[in-house]
């Protein structure tokens, strides 16, 4: 009577651990599951964020150097990237490495657009433009021009660094200058600021 008791109370123990196994196996597995599912949506976002806007490029002429891949554009040029526009009579475009590196617009003037994440717009333009993209770096030389919400800029040579927000004019080298050519001389620097109003501290 005593062993087969014993017994009993053995395959108990026995079936009650199996089913403790059984549930926490089973609570193991389904956690790693339930955790992915709310980082789904967030990896399709970065996966998104890091494809690169289309490039639209309008012009009445082409030169492309296949080997080379840069390529040359003339005649009422437009260059259009997301909320980006380029425009002038002449646009070059330099890859390296089958990178895009930077444009180099020429008009009368040659102008750039760009709406930004916080809905601002800033409008510049200039007789040569070069916009480095990796750097995030737009050169104005001759009679440039950088208007934004609250100041306007002139100078013979602005460099805006477009994801910073920096903008600096006058004599800074000629790191940048278009077909060798040097920094134009006589380069002083006319600002005009506009005053926030109390109407426009109360909004933000």
């Amino acid at each position: 009577m005593y062993k087969a008791t014993s017994s009993r109370i053995t395959d108990t123990r026995a079936l009650f651990r199996a089913a403790v196994a059984i549930l926490l196996a089973s609570l193991f597995y389904s956690v790693p599951t339930l955790a992915k599912e709310p980082h789904a949506p967030v990896k399709q976002q970065v996966k998104q964020q890091d494809i690169p806007e289309k490039i639209h490029i309008d012009a009445d002429q082409m030169k492309l150097n296949i080997t080379s891949g840069n390529s040359v554009y003339t005649g009422n040029v437009k260059v259009t990237q997301g909320d980006l526009v380029l425009t002038g009579d002449r646009v070059t475009l330099t890859q390296i490495d089958n990178t895009l590196q930077k444009f180099t617009v020429i008009g009368k003037p040659a102008r750039y657009n760009h709406v930004t994440e916080d809905g601002q717009t800033i409008i510049a333009e200039s007789d040569q433009m070069v916009y480095t993209a990796s750097e995030n770096r737009l050169v104005m030389t001759r009679n440039a021009r950088l208007e934004q919400p609250d100041h306007l800029v002139s100078s013979q040579k602005i460099i805006y660094d477009t994801l910073n927000k920096i903008v600096m004019a006058g004599d800074v080298g000629d790191r940048d200058a278009v077909d060798g050519e040097s920094s134009p001389k006589n380069q002083r620097v006319n600002i005009t600021l506009t005053p926030k109003t109390k109407t426009d501290s109360k909004n933000q």
